[in-house]
C-alpha cells in the first residue's frame, strides 16, 4: 500500500460543512492502490457499557481504574460507510462520502483495503498517520488518533446568493459594445466598426446607452447578468486608471444614464455586475496627484506603497501623465504599481484613509444605484484583511450582492466563506483551450489529459462553493476563443457545449457568440450589429445550448461521471444526472467520422435533446458522428 500519497485534512476542502446538517469528507489515495475505503466515524461523547468479554479483554490492557475500564467508544450507527470512488486523475483517486452528524460534530477515520493476489493488505489512516491493522486492530476505536470535526456551526456554512448558480453572464468591454448616444463622441471617435485590427488607443464611442438600446439582444440570447469591465471616469479606453470612482466616465454618459441602466436591465430580470478596481488607481486620481506634487509630505502618502524620493523619478509629457509608456523595469519606480506600469500606483489598501476611501466607493454603488455584483481586479494582490472588511461592508447593505474575485489560479484561501463568493474559474478555462487547441504544443493534451484536469478541479473546491464560480472560455484579458481554436466553427461549438455542461455560472465574451476574433488585447473589436456579417449559426448554438442549460436542471449539476476516454479515438463521453433525468454528452474530437456503439454504455437513450427527435431503434444500438461533432443523448 502506497500510503505516502494518502492525504487527508481535517477542517479543509478535504472535510467541510456543506450545508446544516451534512459534512463533506474526501480521502486522496495513489492511482489504483486501494480497493476499498470504509470511514469509521461517530460522535466523540458517545459511550456504551462493554460487555463481559470486552471488559475482560480491556482489563488485560489496561489497570486503569476509571470510566473507560467498564465503557468504550460507540460508533455511529451507520458506521462503518462505504467511500465512492468518484474521481480520478493519473496520480491519484478521489474518494468522497456524505454524513449528517445526528449530534453536529464527529471523529472519523479511515480503513483502507488493498487486494492483491499475493496478500491482502488493510490499513487505518488517521489524524496521526497509517497503521497496518493486523498490527494494530485497536486502531479503529482510538479516538485520539482520528481526525476531528468539533461541530457543525451553520454561520460557518459558505453560503453564495441563491440565484447566482443559476446565472449565464454575458461580459462587456463598454467602449467597444453600441455607440448609442453620438452626441458623446469627442473628436477622435473613429466610425463605428472602421478597423478590424484594434488597439486600446482607439475610441469608437461606445456608451452607456448603446448598451441600453441592446439590452433585449442580451436577454433574448439566454444571459441573466451583465459584467461590465470598468466604467468609471479614466483618460483609457480600459478604465483600469481610474480617475474618480465616484463618477461615470463622460465617454460612457452620466451617472443617471447608469441608473437607467441598472432598473431596465432589472426590468428584464438582468443582474449587474461593476468591476471595483482596487488594487490601484490611475496616475490622475486626486490622492496620487497630491502625491506627485508633494512626494512623501503629501497627506495621502500613506495610501500608496512609496518607496524613497523623488517618488515621480521620470519625465511627465504635457497631459502630465508619466512620459514613459507601458512596463518600466522591475525595480526602476520609487513607488509600487499594478505591474510596473507607471500609469496605475498601487494602494496601500491597509491605510485606513484608503480603507475608508474604497469603502465608500463600494457601498455607494449599491446603495445609490442597486448593483448586484462587484467584480475584483487583480484581487489576489490585496490584503485578506481588507476583502473581510469588503464583504461584511457591502452585505450589510445588500444580502444578496455577489463578491467575484479576479484570481487566475487555485483560490482556496479566498474561498473560505468570508471573502468571496466565486472567482473567475480559469482552472476550467485552460483545459478546454487544451483540449480543442490545434496547436502543435498541445498535440500530447487529448481527452484523457482533459479528464484528469477537470477531475481534479471538481475535488479542488467543496461542491457548494463550486457551483458558484465564473466559467469562462475567453475574456478582455485574453484572445478570443474562435480565434484561439483556429477559426473553426465545430470546435468553438464544442468549447460552448462543455462550458454549459459545466457545474457553475458561465459568461460569454461580447461578441464570442457571433464570431468575433482578436489576440490578446486585440479582442476588443467593435461589436458587429449587421446580421449579415455575424455567425448566426454560432449565435444560435450558444442560445440553444443556454436554453438547454435551464431546461435540463443536470446541466447545471456539479458532479459529473467520465464514461470514456479514449485517446487513441478522442472520444470523449460523460453524464450528468439530477434525479432520476441523465444526460449523456458524446464527443467526437477526431477530423474524421466515427461510430459509437450505444448498447455498450448500458444506458438506455430515448432521446436526442440537442437536435430534439427521438432516436430511432438503430440509433439506440450505435450512432455515427460527424468530425468535431456531438450529441446530447437524454
Amino acid at each position: 500500500m502506497n500510503i505516502h500519497a494518502i492525504y487527508h485534512e481535517a477542517k479543509s476542502k478535504y472535510a467541510y460543512a456543506f450545508d446544516k446538517d451534512t459534512v463533506h469528507i474526501r480521502l486522496r489515495t495513489a492511482k489504483g492502490d486501494i480497493s476499498n475505503v470504509n470511514m469509521v466515524w461517530g460522535d466523540p461523547f458517545n459511550w456504551r457499557k462493554m460487555t463481559e468479554a470486552e471488559m475482560i479483554e480491556h482489563q488485560s490492557k489496561n489497570e486503569d481504574p476509571d470510566f473507560t475500564k467498564t465503557h468504550t467508544w460507540a460508533s455511529d450507527k451507520d458506521s462503518p460507510m462505504a467511500m465512492v470512488k468518484d474521481y480520478s486523475d493519473h496520480l491519484y483517486d478521489y474518494w468522497f462520502i456524505e454524513i449528517k452528524p445526528e449530534f453536529k460534530r464527529t471523529r472519523y477515520g479511515f480503513e483502507l483495503f488493498k487486494e492483491s493476489v499475493n496478500s491482502d493488505e488493510r490499513f487505518f489512516y488517521g489524524a496521526h498517520g497509517a497503521y497496518d491493522l493486523s498490527l494494530h486492530p485497536e486502531m479503529l476505536s482510538s479516538l485520539n488518533d482520528f481526525f476531528n470535526f468539533p461541530y457543525l456551526n451553520e454561520e460557518d456554512v459558505f453560503s453564495a446568493p441563491s440565484w447566482v448558480k443559476d446565472a449565464v453572464w454575458y461580459q462587456i468591454f463598454p467602449e467597444r459594445f453600441a455607440n448609442g448616444d453620438p452626441s458623446l463622441n469627442k473628436p477622435h471617435v473613429l466610425p463605428w466598426g472602421s478597423h478590424k485590427e484594434v488597439t486600446n488607443e482607439m475610441h469608437f464611442g461606445g456608451d452607456l446607452q448603446g448598451i441600453i438600446s441592446k439590452l433585449d439582444y442580451i436577454k433574448d440570447l439566454g444571459a441573466t447578468g451583465i459584467y461590465f469591465t470598468p466604467i468609471f471616469e479614466a483618460p483609457t479606453t480600459h478604465k483600469y486608471d481610474t480617475i474618480d470612482y465616484f463618477k461615470i466616465d463622460p465617454e460612457f454618459g452620466t451617472n443617471e444614464a447608469f441608473k437607467i441602466l441598472v432598473d431596465e436591465a432589472h426590468k428584464r430580470g438582468i443582474k449587474v455586475m461593476l468591476d471595483a478596481v482596487f488594487n490601484h488607481c490611475g496616475f490622475k486620481h486626486p490622492f496620487f496627484q497630491d502625491v506627485v506634487k508633494n512626494g512623501m509630505r503629501s497627506e495621502y502618502a500613506q495610501c500608496f506603497h512609496l518607496i524613497k524620493e523623488p517618488v515621480i523619478n521620470f519625465p511627465i509629457n504635457a497631459k502630465g501623465f508619466p512620459a514613459p509608456t507601458g512596463y518600466m523595469a522591475a525595480g526602476a519606480l520609487n513607488y509600487e504599481t499594478f505591474a510596473f506600469t507607471p500609469n496605475m500606483p498601487k494602494w496601500r489598501t491597509g491605510n485606513p484613509v484608503a480603507e475608508r476611501y474604497l469603502l465608500d466607493v463600494a457601498e455607494y454603488w449599491i446603495r445609490e444605484y442597486d448593483i448586484d455584483g462587484w467584480r475584483l481586479d487583480v484581487s489576489n494582490e490585496v490584503s485578506h484583511a481588507f476583502w473581510r472588511k469588503f464583504k461584511k461592508a457591502v452585505r450589510a447593505i445588500k444580502p444578496d450582492l455577489f463578491i467575484l474575485g479576479e484570481n487566475w489560479d487555485d483560490s482556496t484561501p479566498w474561498l473560505r466563506g468570508d471573502q468571496f463568493d466565486s472567482v473567475m474559474n480559469y482552472e476550467f478555462t485552460y483545459p478546454v483551450w487544451h483540449l480543442l487547441s490545434r496547436e502543435a504544443m498541445y498535440k500530447d493534451f487529448g481527452v484523457e489529459a482533459f479528464k484528469d484536469n477537470i477531475s481534479r478541479l471538481l475535488v479542488s473546491y467543496p461542491k457548494n462553493i463550486a457551483i458558484n464560480m465564473f466559467n469562462l472560455l475567453d475574456s478582455h484579458d485574453t484572445s478570443r476563443l474562435h480565434t484561439m481554436l483556429g477559426e473553426d466553427e465545430r470546435l468553438v461549438k464544442i468549447a460552448f457545449l462543455l462550458q454549459m455542461s459545466f457545474g457553475g455560472s458561465p459568461s460569454v465574451y461580447y461578441g464570442s457568440e457571433i464570431g468575433l476574433f482578436g489576440v490578446h488585447d486585440g479582442n476588443r473589436q467593435c461589436m458587429v450589429w449587421d446580421e449579415a456579417e455575424q455567425n448566426l449559426g454560432l449565435k444560435a448554438h450558444v442560445k440553444q445550448m443556454i436554453a438547454l442549460r435551464n431546461q435540463y436542471p443536470a446541466m447545471k449539476e456539479m458532479d459529473m461521471k467520465f464514461i470514456s476516454y479514449d485517446q487513441a479515438s478522442e472520444m470523449l463521453i460523460y453524464s450528468k444526472e439530477y434525479k432520476d433525468e441523465t444526460l449523456t454528452f458524446i464527443i467526437n474530437l477526431e477530423e474524421r467520422k466515427q461510430t459509437i456503439s450505444l448498447k455498450s454504455l448500458n444506458l438506455d437513450f430515448i432521446e436526442d435533446v440537442y437536435n430534439g427527435y427521438k432516436l430511432s431503434v438503430d440509433e439506440q444500438a450505435s450512432l455515427v458522428l460527424d468530425a468535431f461533432s456531438f450529441r446530447i443523448l437524454k
